[in-house]
């Protein structure tokens, strides 16, 4: 299959599975939950068999995510309003899960560490989000955004809600694992910034930069003999001998490294320091942090995971302070307490994923996460685990699963894929076999109450190949009428693009006409909306003018003319009379 099938289906593995990878790294930072805290209240829970919902979907240390737990959250981060496309759904079902699994690994090790959150501080936290909810909607349903609950139950039940349901819905929406992920997550940035107050010197040593130098030796390259070679190299160095010369005659370092007299990369002091507390532990990493340049060295040192020896000096130190940096001090010192606090979450996060590793028991989830992990990998790999993954789907999209129809697309985009290495290895009977299986999973598809635009125009490109361009055609006829948005007319090129394999030029002119409307229509969209946005920001300058104009005009008005200010004595006062309001002198 050439054009539109690999076009569409490997963008398709781009755009939707690319964006699953690396939230473990936003997990670290302080705002992580705000996705989760940025909703307006009576979002609807998805509904489902009580039996799926009591299904496992995410196992976390020895901690279980149900399916219920997962859906309020997805119905909180999505606002009730999931996406309709299959691609889209699974996406955002895996990113979610995949979040929240993060988040709780990391809320474990923290509670493992000492700020568990009790039951009234997840009551207190979750009652002060409910608030924030219920303020909200005074901003969109109040006068002015202003009034009492009184008001707002007033302003609901014209609506036919009110203030207790509106409560209750909210508070059931919201899972106590969110405010106690949060509460814990709280009280150790907390601790953090308690912990940390810099003094100049520290603040300083931000903008130092150091340049180690070193001598390794390999333990996979020496065996045994690795300790007595780093021995005989410490030796050399006491006895005199220069850095350069030891690392010429010992280190197991690249030739760039050996050629620099064991210099590596230089960078701040703090991540260098890092660096090293990484391979040694922080009392080492201090101690080399505090060397004078080509003067001190270290005794043999191992690594964590004793994979060498090592001896480490410091080659050279440039202390650069920028020169505003008395005048900003403290905004550096802030800027250090953040950086040292990123350390520390990063490191409690990587204790987490080593402690407490997430781990998908959803088939699906489980499946999809496998799949984000074949881009890059060897052809014959790659081949191994689409099979892999087929065959782990079969048995879920021939189940009674809520979620079989989201199973049945991934399997699709599996088998589709299977074709396309297959063709690549010039396997024909493997080719024909995955081809056949593609067939029977779309046509079943679709006989199952199934609908994609990607998987319509796929089913298209088979049946024209195979000469059946009627059956293509009437499936080309409903991709086009599912292209509705501006946004959307890249599917109609493709759909033109199709019929005119199938013989139908008259309708590829039409659908090309028609997907250069859409385009036409978005660009004045876009104008539009760019005109908007114009207009608002001029007004903003022109109210930001008459403001900065008002100031002045009352900073240059006659000190005369200015009212008197409030509580000072009237300039008419009789003399020996006191001022209205005035205290009397002598009682």
């Amino acid at each position: 299959m050439a054009g539109i099938t690999v076009r569409t289906f490997r963008e398709l593995l781009k755009r939707k599975l690319v964006k699953g990878i690396g939230l473990v790294a936003l997990l670290a930072i302080a705002g992580s939950m705000v996705i989760f805290f940025a909703i307006p209240p009576g979002a609807p829970m998805q509904r489902g068999g009580e039996d799926g919902l009591n299904q496992p979907v995410l196992k976390v240390g020895d901690e279980v995510i149900t399916e219920a737990d997962l859906t309020r959250f997805l119905n909180l981060q999505t606002q009730g309003n999931l996406p309709s496309e299959y691609g889209a759904q699974i996406q955002t079902r895996y990113q979610t899960a995949q979040n929240l699994a993060n988040q709780l690994a990391m809320t474990l090790e923290l509670e493992k560490q000492g700020y568990a959150a009790s039951g009234a501080e997840i009551e207190a936290a979750k009652e002060e989000y409910i608030k924030s909810q219920l303020d909200m909607l005074r901003q969109q349903l109040l006068p002015e955004g202003k009034g009492d609950d009184r008001a707002l139950d007033k302003a609901l039940k014209e609506r036919g809600a009110s203030l207790n349901r509106v409560r209750e819905q909210i508070a059931a929406q919201a899972p106590d694992l969110l405010f106690r992920m949060r509460v814990a997550q709280d009280k150790f940035l907390k601790s953090l910034r308690e912990k940390y107050n810099p003094t100049d010197e520290q603040v300083r040593l931000m903008f130092e930069q150091v340049y180690p130098a070193r001598v390794f030796v390999s333990v996979e390259k020496h065996k045994d003999k690795a300790q007595a070679r780093i021995n005989e190299a410490h030796a050399a160095l006491k006895a005199g001998k220069p850095f350069a010369e030891v690392v010429q005659q010992y280190s197991d370092d690249p030739d760039a490294i050996k050629k620099q007299g064991g210099r590596i990369t230089g960078s701040g002091y703090y991540e260098i320091q890092e660096q090293l507390s990484n391979l040694f532990g922080a009392e080492v990493a201090n101690r080399i942090m505090a060397f004078k340049p080509n003067k001190d060295f270290t005794e043999p040192l191992q690594d964590k995971e004793k994979k060498g020896y090592y001896i480490y000096a410091i080659a050279e130190r440039k202390m650069e302070p920028p020169p505003d940096f008395d005048q900003k001090k403290e905004q550096y010192r802030e800027a250090f307490v953040n950086m040292r606090i990123g350390a520390e979450q990063q490191r409690i996060m990587n204790a987490a994923q080593q402690n407490f590793k997430p781990e998908f028991v959803d088939p699906i989830l489980a499946q999809y996460d496998a799949l984000t992990k074949t881009f890059g990998m060897p052809t014959p790999e790659r081949l191994k685990t689409f099979k892999a993954i087929n065959d782990a789907l079969t048995p879920v999209v021939n189940s009674a699963s809520p979620n079989v129809r989201l199973a049945q697309w991934m399997q699709i985009l599996v088998l589709n894929q299977l074709v396309q290495i297959s063709k690549e290895v010039k396997d024909k009977e493997g080719e024909k076999t995955y081809r056949e299986q593609l067939t029977a999973a779309i046509n079943r598809f679709f006989n199952e109450g199934g609908e994609d635009l990607n998987i319509r125009l796929l089913r298209a490109e088979m049946l024209i190949e195979a000469g059946q361009k009627q059956n293509a055609l009437d499936d080309l006829e409903i991709a086009a009428g599912m292209v509705v948005r501006p946004d959307e007319s890249p599917f109609l090129f493709g759909i033109a693009e199709l019929y005119e394999k199938a013989g139908r030029k008259d309708l590829a002119q039409q659908t090309r006409k028609r997907a250069t409307d859409l385009q036409k229509e978005m660009a004045r969209r876009q104008q539009e909306q760019e005109e908007m946005i114009r207009r608002q920001l001029e007004e903003m300058r022109k109210q930001q003018e008459a403001e900065q104009k008002k100031q002045q005009e009352a900073q240059q008005q006659p000190q005369g003319n200015q009212p008197p200010a409030a509580n000072a004595p009237q300039q008419n006062t009789p003399q020996g009379q006191a001022a209205p309001g005035a205290p009397q002198q002598g009682k």
